[in-house]
């Protein structure tokens, strides 16, 4: 092959940086605030009685699988697509304009009671088809811009390491801003709508970014599929490394972030910052695999790391539970005082436990994210078509279906043991602060006087449901991984080869005619 078309195909610092920082806002406005934060906005602003919440658990549910199964629809329409502009951006564009409108009026509304679950119902609905257009149309560009495993291994890398920033920039202030002494506005109700806006905007700026700055080398583009059903289902009855790696993938979504803040709040106190201080540690954990992916990725192979992350789950996971039954609570403790919060030692001790479960999470993803990406050229391989839209739908496909799942099971776990009855007076306090009823000091001693009369099973019942959950999905998806998946550095290096034998053989016969 030439120097010329060589370079054509080297990812370019400009897309590396331009792409990449695109997901920044986006998972800060996205993932972070709505799918993250969601159902904390519900449980702690609006009150529902045990029938409206049984039915907005079945409308998260059925939203989050429609939208699963929506997903490979999508990516296929994006692959079909022809425009000035590509097949991505356009997509990109349109997602990230209607997804900002959705998240900013879902958190921005005073609705209570079947309103609020109607309403809720259409923004939910709304943001399953918003986003999906932007996820996978952003997703699906990144091995059209990385056509070799170096530098997909770095693209990827990055744009996740800034993914993590958004959602963790998110993860660190939201909680701050909207619970305990510093929320804004002095109630969750007044928090929630001023950091969408925030969000939101930086959602929008960032991505323009990415619309802006990248250059597609669309020369080296495979030609575009119709979309259909039968072509869906063909390419993931055929490509079993997909399948398997689709399988691995799903079993990790069942972290239940929720039930965790929920038991944070009812074991330490209703206090932002010290929701943020125990994420900060997972956050930490995501920032060492970032930091030192080149370097792991070196002195691991792909399934040694995958190891790696698995044993951290299990140290992560097997230490919280430990720590939190048999570690006594009122311990050797201390205060920060712009904060007004109190740290006990067994806080500390369970938050740095959580750092491995963000180090077992991050390079868990991160890894099975090329996996992903490599079963393209594995599809192009074996059956000469890349499919890069609808393969790349594969990941928030089995994200959004274990979230359903996800959601589903949390939600009737709090029906079960009754944390509605908690929530629903936390959200009154929530609503009479925020109309002047009551002061933002009433409101926070009334809510300390609740959660200090909580029963400590509900506690010890949120806790087993974190780790039960997490440790065990997180061992079916390894042993899925080390069993099934086979395409290690060595057989992609294998496949680029031959692929790139057939390419120059195509092009000499093309040139020959």
């Amino acid at each position: 092959m030439s120097e010329s078309v060589n370079s054509r195909r080297r990812l370019s610092k400009r897309n590396l940086l331009t792409f990449s920082i695109g997901t920044i806002g986006r998972d800060a406005a996205c993932a972070g605030l709505f799918m993250g934060n969601i159902l904390n906005y519900v449980y702690f602003t609006k009150r529902l009685d045990a029938t409206q919440f049984a039915v907005l658990t079945v409308i998260m549910a059925v939203a989050r699988i429609f939208d699963a199964f929506n997903d490979p629809i999508m990516g296929n329409i994006i692959d079909a697509t022809k425009s000035r502009f590509g097949k991505f951006k356009p997509w990109i564009a349109i997602g990230m304009v209607s997804s900002a409108v959705v998240v900013y009026f879902s958190f921005a509304n005073n609705l209570q009671g079947w309103a609020y679950v109607t309403f809720f119902s259409l923004m939910y609905f709304a943001f399953s088809i918003t986003f999906t257009m932007n996820d996978i149309a952003y997703w699906g560009m990144l091995p059209a811009l990385a056509r070799n495993s170096a530098d997909r291994d770095k693209l990827t890398s990055l744009t996740v390491f800034f993914a993590g920033i958004g959602a963790g920039v998110c993860g660190i202030l939201l909680p701050i801003l909207t619970t305990g002494d510093l929320a804004i506005g002095g109630s969750a109700v007044s928090a929630y709508r001023v950091t969408a806006v925030l969000f939101v905007a930086i959602f929008i700026v960032l991505q323009s970014v990415t619309l802006i700055g990248v250059k597609e080398d669309r020369s080296q583009a495979a030609p575009t599929e119709r979309v259909s059903l039968k072509g869906i289902i063909k390419t993931y009855k055929q490509n079993d490394q997909l399948r398997w790696i689709s399988l691995a993938f799903f079993c990790t979504q069942f972290i239940p972030t929720a039930a965790l803040t929920m038991y944070i709040y009812f074991q330490f106190g209703y206090n932002g910052t010290l929701l943020t201080l125990f994420y900060t540690f997972s956050s930490l954990g995501t920032i060492v695999v970032n930091l030192s992916y080149p370097k792991l990725s070196k002195r691991f192979s792909r399934q040694g790391l995958v190891k790696l992350s698995w044993i951290c789950m299990m140290i992560g996971g097997a230490g919280l539970l430990a720590m939190g039954i048999l570690f006594p609570n009122q311990t050797v403790s201390f205060t920060i005082p712009f904060f007004n919060a109190t740290i006990t030692l067994k806080y500390f001790l369970m938050a740095l436990l959580y750092f491995f479960v963000g180090f077992a999470q991050t390079a868990t993803y991160m890894s099975h994210m090329v996996c992903i990406a490599n079963t393209t050229e594995y599809n192009d391989y074996k059956f000469g078509k890349r499919s890069e839209g609808m393969i790349f739908a594969t990941r928030p496909f089995v994200t959004k279906l274990g979230n359903a799942l996800n959601t589903l099971i949390v939600m009737l776990f709090y029906i079960i043991i009754g944390v509605n009855s908690e929530t629903n007076r936390i959200a009154d306090l929530e609503q009479q602060a925020n109309i002047g009823t009551i002061t933002a000091e009433q409101k926070l001693s009334s809510i300390g006087e609740l959660i200090n009369g909580i029963a400590p099973f509900k506690i010890y019942a949120l806790l087993a449901l974190v780790v039960f959950c997490t440790v065990g999905t997180y061992t079916i998806a390894y042993f899925i991984f080390k069993k099934k998946y086979f395409i290690d550095e060595a057989y992609f290096e294998k496949m680029s080869a031959e692929l790139e034998e057939r390419n120059q053989s195509a092009a000499q016969t093309d040139s020959i005619e």
